[in-house]
């Protein structure tokens, strides 16, 4: 029988080594992570407001707010993914002493996970050529090139370990590009859930419209604010510092020194687009807030 081959290569751990200090110092880890919240609090911000009539160009955003924007996007998915990890871990241990004893059980372990492998890389390109669309929203196609580029990846290392042979030079680059592939294969499931929570945000804002802070607006000058649930009130005192009243309105968010607000009764538009409404925060205009107890009247949804 075949002694089967260590991963503890010196050698192996040694390129390894060069890798990972050649990348640290291209790129450091901090900054990257950074950057993937950054991109992922943008992606989820973005797709939440854009479907409530505000376009991510008038957000301008801080890297800060787009950080924290990611922060309950990712929680979940890359906690489950590092449990996930430390419970791989000491299972491929014990699957090593395993194979050790029983090289038969262990070719059969490297057909099945050919198959598997080679059906999820091709239900993923089935899903990204466009052949297949997944009836929800969480990222199947690319956990499904994932998971099938995992198991290949694993098939062949048990295979290795079946059948020794010297490693070349490219053996230390083709681990490298299943380590990145994989990482690609990560970002772009993130990217999805991602979009997929802004846009679960979004119908949250439209299941429980009233959880938004209600708006009273005072202005010197008529604004023409329209919108359904909108009322104008004019004050018949010409002196007054602010002659007009808008209520019916919500505050959807503060920023870059302006305000974005909503129809009160926004909701019940469902025929034509969502009209999100921007005022300055300066002191040409007053903005009274307040929490709803009592739910306004709204016209029928039209």
């Amino acid at each position: 029988m075949t002694t089967p081959e260590r991963d503890d290569d010196p050698a192996a751990g040694q390129d390894f080594g060069r890798v990972w200090s050649v990348l640290a110092h291209v790129v450091t880890p901090t900054t990257f992570i950074a950057a993937l919240m950054i991109y992922f609090g943008a992606l989820r911000a973005n797709t939440s407001y854009s479907a409530l009539g505000v376009h991510s160009s008038l957000l301008k955003f801080s890297f800060q707010d787009y950080a924290l924007h990611s922060v309950s996007s990712l929680a979940e998915p890359l906690a489950l993914t590092l449990l996930v990890i430390l419970a791989a871990l000491p299972a491929h241990a014990l699957l090593v002493r395993f194979m050790t004893r029983h090289r038969a059980a262990t070719k059969r372990a490297i057909v099945v996970l050919t198959a598997l492998g080679t059906a999820g890389v091709l239900a993923g390109l089935i899903g990204a050529a466009g052949w297949w669309k997944p009836r929800t929203r969480e990222p199947v196609v690319p956990m499904c090139l994932a998971l099938g580029v995992f198991a290949l990846g694993y098939a062949a290392s048990l295979h290795a370990r079946v059948y020794p042979r010297p490693r070349n030079t490219g053996w230390i680059i083709q681990r490298a590009v299943f380590v990145a592939l994989l990482m690609l294969l990560l970002l772009w499931s993130l990217a999805v859930i991602a979009q997929t929570r802004g846009a679960e945000k979004a119908k949250e804002f439209q299941r429980k419209p009233f959880n938004l802070p209600g708006v009273v607006v005072y202005a010197p000058q008529r604004l023409h604010l329209e919108g359904p649930g909108i009322t104008e009130t004019t004050f018949p005192d010409e002196k007054a510092m602010y002659r007009y009243r808008y209520s019916g309105l919500s505050l959807l968010l503060h920023s870059d020194e302006k305000y974005f607000l909503l129809p009160a009764c926004w909701w019940t538009t469902t025929t034509s687009p969502i009209q999100a409404i921007t005022l300055p925060a300066d002191s040409s205009l007053r903005l009274d807030f307040f929490s709803y107890t009592v739910l306004p009247t709204c016209p029928p949804g039209r």
